[in-house]
């Protein structure tokens, strides 16, 4: 608005703005219609995907979240992955899940504040993703619960970004779990079969 309102008018400015809001508005449109397809157990609508292209997109898209909170971001992407069978929207939701996890977890780490992600392939079925924080870890009695609906280490969590993510993985024939690091911190990993 205001560029608009501007004299002259900032008509280029205000015309990417728009198509900015449009394609997030289109993004999170297909975010709720993924969503409640799951919720439904609808089948996924499946694609041939590139894991690491989705990765930098998500990368990229999260990245005012990790500025904003002092968090660098390090990749080690596997340059020798298979392509896989999935639902890009699906599981762009379950990486911004695991990435934005990550970041809030080191909101009040002192010192180094690192997100690690990872790509490999053993030559078995499946591709495997790691999203690794440096934060304050999870406990021994915490993980069993990580992934139940509603169940929430986090002030103010809703409890349902990593149910929805197992959910989604697990509807694509992978897996999601996660493991504490030492001497801090927490890996997320998930598989999901190679095309």
């Amino acid at each position: 608005m205001r560029w608009l309102t501007k004299q002259p008018p900032e008509i280029d400015e205000a015309r990417q703005s728009i198509e900015t809001i449009l394609k997030d508005a289109n993004r999170a449109a297909d975010v709720i219609s993924r969503i409640h397809s799951l919720v439904k157990k609808a089948t996924p609508s499946k694609e041939t995907l590139d894991i690491n292209e989705t990765i930098l997109e998500i990368v990229a898209l999260t990245r005012s979240e990790s500025v904003k909170r002092g968090v660098t971001v390090q990749m080690r992407l596997s340059d020798s992955l298979p392509r896989i069978q999935g639902d890009r929207v699906q599981l762009q939701q379950v990486l911004i899940n695991l990435i934005i996890n990550g970041i809030q977890a080191m909101s009040d780490v002192e010192g180094v504040r690192e997100l690690h992600i990872g790509t490999e392939y053993d030559g078995s079925k499946e591709v495997r993703v790691a999203v690794r924080d440096f934060g304050p870890g999870v406990s021994v009695e915490n993980l069993p619960h990580l992934f139940e609906p509603f169940y929430t280490t986090k002030p103010g969590g809703m409890g349902m970004g990593l149910s929805i993510s197992r959910s989604i993985i697990e509807d694509h024939g992978g897996r999601l779990w996660a493991s504490a690091n030492v001497p801090r911190g927490a890996t997320f990993y998930f598989t999901v079969p190679s095309q």
